[in-house]
């Protein structure tokens, strides 16, 4: 079951604590997910500066959008 469904079951039978949990945990999950994907590139910007590293063209046209 995925977790959209188990979160209706629970809203439907009016287990609303147990329904706030899961969607907390969804949530909790999701944003820790994004933030591991962007260390890498945030460090890299970071630490650009300090090491002379070149930025690529992708990235440029990244900062200007």
């Amino acid at each position: 079951m995925s977790r959209v469904s188990e979160l209706i079951d629970l809203i439907v039978q009016g287990k609303n604590t147990e329904a706030s949990e899961v969607l907390n945990t969804e949530l909790f999950n999701r944003s820790y997910q994004s933030i591991n994907d962007l260390k890498p590139q945030v460090a890299a910007e970071y630490f650009s500066a300090v090491t002379d590293t070149p930025q690529t063209e992708e990235e440029v046209s990244d900062e200007t959008d």
